[in-house]
């Protein structure tokens, strides 16, 4: 049975859980749709099926209450205090350290070139 608020797994029903050490609260059973297997009411919306699960402590979850994190789907729960990651984020935070950067860039690949063709010209790279 799985504790509902570490999701730590513990082999039977005690007092308290073995992992967090709080009073041992079961996590109640996913709530399956009739007809179709494998696809649950998500915890949070109890209106909402999905096929999605907390990597961390099996909840299903729907597509509103997942964070992407480093390791997988997360419920919001299990995601506190964690950084996650949103794929449009990384992508934003990129485009905008190159439009940041992109004087320095050229700038610097102008300073190269510069360089490089010196060096050329000294040792030989030009036949005249």
């Amino acid at each position: 049975m799985r504790c509902a608020k570490c999701g730590a797994e513990n082999p039977e029903p005690k007092k308290f859980c073995g992992d967090c050490g709080k009073t041992f609260v079961p996590m109640p059973a996913p709530v399956a749709v009739e007809g179709q297997p494998g696809v649950y009411f998500c915890a949070r919306h109890p209106k909402e099926t999905t096929r999605i699960t907390c990597g961390r402590c099996e909840k299903p979850i729907c597509g509103n209450c997942t964070v992407q994190g480093p390791v997988g789907v997360r419920c919001r729960e299990c995601a506190k205090n964690r950084v996650p990651i949103r794929p449009m984020g990384v992508l934003h935070s990129a485009g905008t350290s190159i439009e940041r950067n992109a004087g320095k860039t050229v700038w610097y690949l102008a300073v190269w070139y510069f360089v490089v063709s010196i060096f050329t010209n000294l040792f030989g790279g030009h036949d005249t």
